[in-house]
């Protein structure tokens, strides 16, 4: 879990930070999603596929040119230590519970590496609610409507980059 936790925060600090050579090579809306592929200096790193809940919550998919993929969860009325790091368990439905862990982004910001999972990956295209009980704070929950496309778009947006 270390390796997926070091390689995603590599990649995301890309998408958070904007990083000098960061870049979007393509951006295009499907749905209620919007899909970005995204580059450093000129060579492809990953696709996400962000979702706008009301108040100003999202939901971030992203897949990395290496296939490892996690979820950014934006709630303004979090205030996480930025930086800080703790376990989390979550789930799809009624379905096992996985255990990983969360880094804080921001103070409104969650990123969860996501188990290396076939299974996991059709369980939240099918799925209607995700859960997430974060180590020392309230759980709560993100609605899956559309998620199904999002993740057939990110699929087909690493293929193409990669």
């Amino acid at each position: 879990m270390r390796r997926y936790l070091a390689a995603i925060l590599g990649v995301a600090g890309l998408f958070v930070a904007g990083g000098a050579g960061a870049e979007v090579l393509q951006r295009y809306s499907t749905g209620s999603w919007v899909v970005e592929a995204n580059a450093d200096n000129g060579a492809f790193q990953n696709c996400t596929a962000t979702g706008q809940y009301g108040g100003g919550a999202s939901v971030l998919f992203m897949l990395t040119r290496g296939l490892v993929w996690g979820i950014a969860i934006t709630n303004p009325n979090w205030n996480w230590r930025n930086g800080s790091e703790g376990g989390v368990t979550y789930w799809i439905d009624s379905n096992g519970r996985r255990n990983g862990r969360a880094r804080a982004l921001a103070a409104n910001r969650l990123l969860i590496p996501l188990a290396d999972s076939q299974q996991l990956f059709h369980e939240i295209r099918q799925g209607n609610r995700m859960f997430f009980e974060p180590e020392g704070a309230s759980g709560f929950s993100i609605t899956l409507v559309g998620t199904s496309v999002a993740l057939n778009e990110l699929m087909a947006c690493v293929r193409r980059y990669r």
